[in-house]
């Protein structure tokens, strides 16, 4: 009878133990947005666009044409870095920053 009982506590505690993970993997999974949506939601002045791993923020011009601003790379083989062309600045990350880190960085060229 003690058996019965000690196989009735396992599998139990199997199913709890089942529920739980599935239940936090999918949160996790509605909760995931691609840092692309992240930025667009960030900067919704601008437009926003993904082109060979590298984020671009953009301003339409007078002929609807996005003017490349600002363009987020991240690189995990190299430190922050910030170079200048003109009025497009490249922001490279070793990570992907953070909305405030973003927001600090971008604030005197957007």
């Amino acid at each position: 009878m003690e058996k019965y009982l000690v196989v009735v506590i396992v599998i139990a505690i199997c199913i709890v133990m089942v529920i739980y993970t599935q239940r936090g993997s999918s949160s996790s999974r509605s909760g995931n947005t691609s840092f692309k949506d992240i930025v667009q939601k960030e900067f919704m002045k601008y437009k926003v666009i993904e082109r060979n791993q590298t984020i671009m923020i953009c301003e339409m011009n007078h002929r609807n044409e996005p003017d490349e601003l600002v363009l987020i790379r991240i690189d995990p083989n190299q430190k922050k870095n910030i170079r200048n062309f003109g009025r497009r600045v490249t922001f490279t990350y070793p990570k992907q920053p953070s909305i405030g880190e973003m927001r600090k960085d971008f604030a005197s060229y957007l």
